[in-house]
This record gives C-alpha cells, structure tokens and sequence, in this order.
C-alpha cells in the first residue's frame, strides 16, 4: 500500500490537469522514494516509465525500444535507430491524446550520451512543446539534478515549468507507517528510521521494535546490513576516508577540527571531504542559533546511518558471519539509548509540522539547536531548539525543550530553562514548548500562561487538528 506524498503527487496531479506541456524536474537522494511516487502517480494513465541502467547507450536505448514498443502495441521487430526517432515517435504518439512520458535516473543516459540533453532541449522547445505531453526527468544524483535547473551552460536551463525536490516525509506522514503501534514504539521507530519511507516500509508489523531492529541490522540476511551500499550516492571514490567521517560524526564529533582529529588527518585535508558528503546530502552541515560561522557543524543526515556507523560498521564481518544474536545483545542497552535520545530529533520533526501548518501562536523559522560552554550565566547551556519569529513577529523566540525521562517533567527543571533563556533578553515575547514522555508534575501542570505549552507523548502522536492548547 502507498503511503504518503500527498502535496508531492497533488502537484502532479494538477500540472497533468492542465492541458499544457509541462516539464518537471523530479529529485532527491536514493531511496528517498521517488519512482515510488512516480510509478503511483501514473497508475491508470496514459503513461511511458523508463527506468535507465547503468549500461552503454545502445543496451538502454534497445530496452527504450522494448518497453515503449510493449507499452504501444507495436509489432515486435520495431526497434529505434537513435533516442532521436524514439522521441520523435512519442511527440507523435502525444498529438492526439495527454500523454505522461518518465525517464528516471537520467543521469546513466547522460553519462554515455553527452549530447542527450541537447537533444531533449530540441524536441522540448519542439515537438515536445507542440504535443499534450508531460515530460518528468528525474534521478538521484542530486548534483546533476540541480545542474540541469540551475546551470546556464546546461541545454535545459529555465525551460523545465516545474521542479520537485523530495526529501524525508513529512511527520504526520511518516506516522502512518506506524500508528498501530504503541506510543512508544512510535517513537522508537520514527527515531531510528526517521521519516524514510524506504525504512519504514520494512517493518514487520507482526513483531517488536527490537526484534525488527535485529532482524534488519543484525542478521546475517539483514535488508539494512548493508545500508550505506543501498542508500549513499553509487560511485564514491576512497571510501575509506567517507567511511571514517561518517564514523566520527556518528560518534560525537560535529567540528571538522575534531573530526579531523578522529580521522587522523589534517583539518585542511577532511574539508574537501566534508564539502563532498554535504554535497551528497549524506552529511548536513548544520547552522546553531547564534549567526557565526565558528558555530556550523556537521551531522549525518539520515538517523540510520548515524546508527548504522555508531553500532554496525566496525561489527559488520562479524554479523556476516553469523554472530548478530550476540553482538544484538550486548548492544542492547546502546540501542535503546539511542533511541531515547533520537526524542529530540522526532520532537522537533513534529513540531516544525506544527509550524508549517501554522498550529503555533505565530509563524516561526528554522529551529536549531543551541550550544555554548562558557556564558555569562557562568555554566554552559544547551537548548534543544530555538526559533525567531518571522517577519513582523521577529520580536518572539521560541524554545523548545525535550525530556524522554520516566520521571515527569519538574519545576526544577523549568527554571533551569528560563535561566539559560535569560541570555536572550531581547525578545519581548518567548513560547515554551516542553515536551515530555512522562508528562508533568503537578505544579507545572498548574501553571496559567498562555506562552508556555506542555505537550505530552500522547500530543505528539495526535492527528494534526487545531492550534495547541496552552
């Protein structure tokens, strides 16, 4: 069953519905789920999907042959000499009727065949144009991708009408893959997997969270044993030294000095490296609260590969060899830290929803994190999420603070908060988001102002409605 994608495949939907040629420009990282959503968006319609393989022109222009030939009806021995007569038999096939025509992963055909995109830029300005076609390009290597968007040099600069990049699921989405299961197990999935369709679409509904976990990482037959093979870009040259990167940001280290320190290398030498892995969307180079360059660091991107790295990757020959109950085990405990700690992460996918869907007091910006060792307060401080207002709201601040305890969220607790938020004075309104497994004690829950927001586990989980009560 199909899950999610829902303003991604409206979208489609409406460029079909309106009658024009249209060009769409489809991307995003592998497994990110876009020929899923492709090859869902064409279900009962006039429709030709072509998957290209990384084989020579010939090989994929003999199976453009096969496919459109099955796909038309046409007499067995019909074969295309160039992708030129192929193309100028679909701007045929299109003059009549609306048709949907999909090459995905464009990039295999580009990377044998230099001049295929000029040769679309001819039938796109052309017979492309002229026909009730709807042409969608897409791919995963994202770089290439937003080549053919953003570079002028590239044949198909500012002609495509509309461009979709897809990234992780939207929260409320991503819990549909899992809401039959408990409160906790929620959690514990979407902090492990995040919102992956490809992840989350291997669950075995019919056991735990833990047994799934030793069945897709710690088996032998594990599908994710081998994840970083299955979802980071093809193609990565000196692996040994991505390997060792994503490592030590997975472990801990999130400032190219120190990570270069774990590496082993100079800072100057793991930069060009660092700049590649951001590139590929495998690492996100991240930007604190506070605007200064010196406070950007680096996480990797997807919650199951910081995972991957930190549990499986030095232990991977021994699974292979059939030792994962035992290494499954001893891991247990790490695992389910883990998880506890990945709240934070599955806590503010929510509530940036929540602000997209404009459920908060006023429209926020990005929410990032907050770091300092030595403030005026006279101790470190470390804020799960902060926010300023946007626009005419600038004047608001909104913090965000996450607790996966079994005790409920104190008083104590609260203070310590408004103390460190103390060092941003220059707000005149602050929203406090607390959001708690365990709830909140009986004080706390007693507090009367409209600024501060208690949201339970139970919140969390709860289908997007109206505004948040205070």
């Amino acid at each position: 069953m199909f899950v999610g994608r829902e303003s991604e495949l409206a979208e489609l939907e409406r460029r079909l519905a309106s009658g024009r040629f249209e060009f769409g420009v489809v991307y995003g990282t592998r497994r990110i789920g876009k020929t899923t959503m492709l090859q869902e968006f064409i279900k009962g319609k006039n429709a030709f999907y072509f998957q290209a393989r990384k084989a020579d022109e010939k090989d994929n222009l003999a199976a453009f042959s096969r496919e459109y030939r099955r796909f038309r009806g046409m007499d067995e021995h019909v074969r295309y000499e160039a992708f030129s007569d192929a193309f100028e038999s679909i701007a045929a096939d299109a003059k009549s009727e609306r048709m949907v025509l999909i090459i995905d992963e464009v990039a295999y055909l580009c990377q044998k065949n230099k001049s295929l995109l000029s040769l679309l830029q001819f039938f796109v300005d052309g017979a492309f144009r002229e026909a009730q076609l709807m042409l969608i390009l897409s791919g995963s290597n994202v770089s290439f991708m937003e080549q053919i968007l953003n570079n002028r040099n590239d044949p198909l600069y500012q002609r495509a009408t509309f461009q979709i990049h897809l990234e992780k699921m939207p929260f409320h989405e991503a819990r549909a893959f899992v809401d039959d299961r408990s409160a906790e197990e929620q959690i514990q999935y979407l902090g492990l997997f995040g919102p992956h369709p490809y992840y989350l679409g291997m669950i075995d509904h019919a056991v735990s969270f833990e047994e799934n976990v030793r069945r897709l990482l710690y088996s032998k037959y594990g599908t994710l044993l081998d994840a970083p093979e299955k979802i980071m870009p093809v193609g990565v040259s000196e692996q040994n030294m991505y390997n060792s990167i994503l490592q030590a940001v997975a472990r801990g280290k999130r400032f190219s000095k120190e990570i270069a320190e774990a590496v082993g290398v100079e800072n100057n030498y793991v930069a060009k490296y660092l700049s590649s892995l951001v590139q590929m969307q495998v690492l996100e180079k991240r930007e604190s609260f506070i605007r200064n360059k010196k406070t950007n660091y680096y996480a990797v991107a997807d919650s199951l590969l910081r995972f991957w790295y930190r549990f499986i990757f030095d232990q991977r020959d021994i699974i292979q060899n059939g030792f994962g109950e035992m290494l499954f085990r001893e891991d247990l405990e790490g695992i389910r830290d883990f998880t506890a700690r990945s709240f934070e992460d599955v806590a503010l996918l929510w509530l940036e929803e929540q602000n997209r869907e404009g459920k908060l007091p006023v429209y926020y910006g990005s929410i990032r994190n907050y770091s300092v060792e030595n403030s005026r307060l006279g101790r470190s401080v470390e804020l799960d999420g902060l926010a300023e207002g946007i626009g005419k709201q600038n004047n608001h601040l909104l913090a965000v603070e996450c607790k996966y305890r079994k005790t409920p969220f104190s008083m104590a607790m609260l203070d310590h908060l408004r103390e460190s938020l103390s060092l941003f004075s220059q707000y005149e309104v602050i929203d406090y988001y607390l959001i708690s497994r365990s709830g909140f004690t009986e004080n706390v829950r007693a507090i009367h102002d409209p600024h501060i927001h208690l949201v339970t586990l139970e919140e969390v989980l709860r289908p997007l409605t109206g505004k948040l009560d205070p």
